[in-house]
C-alpha cells in the first residue's frame, strides 16, 4: 500500500509523532508512531514484508495506532502536541528542549 505524508506533528512530552497520510485515492489516515525517523511532508510510505519503507528505504518506525482522518481530531492533536516546531518548523532555538523526550529534535535543533 502507498501513502503520501502531507503533515506532521511532534509530541515532545510523549516522544511520539503523528503524520497525516493520504492514499492515491484520497483516503486520509493519521499515523501515531514512535521511532528514530520522522515522517515529513512529501515522504512516501510503502508497506512491505520487511516493514514500512519511506521513500523506498526501510526506516525505524513503530506504528502505535492508525486513526481515520478527522479534522477535529487533527486539530485537537495539534493543540496538545505543544512542540514549537509544529508551528514554525525552521526554529533556531527551542524553548521546550528541557521537557522534550526526543533524543533528536524532529526539527533539527540540537538539545
Amino acid at each position: 500500500m502507498h501513502w503520501d505524508i502531507t503533515e506532521m506533528l511532534a509530541s515532545p512530552t510523549t516522544g511520539t509523532a503523528f503524520a497525516l497520510a493520504v492514499s492515491p485515492k484520497g483516503f486520509k489516515v493519521i499515523l501515531w508512531y514512535k521511532g528514530s525517523y520522522f515522517l515529513r511532508p512529501d515522504n512516501n510510505i510503502f508497506t512491505s514484508s520487511i516493514g514500512l519503507l519511506v521513500n523506498n528505504q526501510p526506516r525505524d518506525i513503530d506504528v502505535i495506532h492508525l486513526f481515520p482522518y478527522s479534522a477535529a481530531f487533527w486539530q485537537t492533536t495539534k493543540a496538545g502536541a505543544q512542540c514549537p516546531g509544529n508551528e514554525q518548523p525552521h526554529l533556531e532555538q527551542c524553548s521546550r528542549s528541557s521537557a522534550c523526550q526526543f533524543d533528536l529534535c524532529p526539527y533539527g535543533i540540537e538539545k
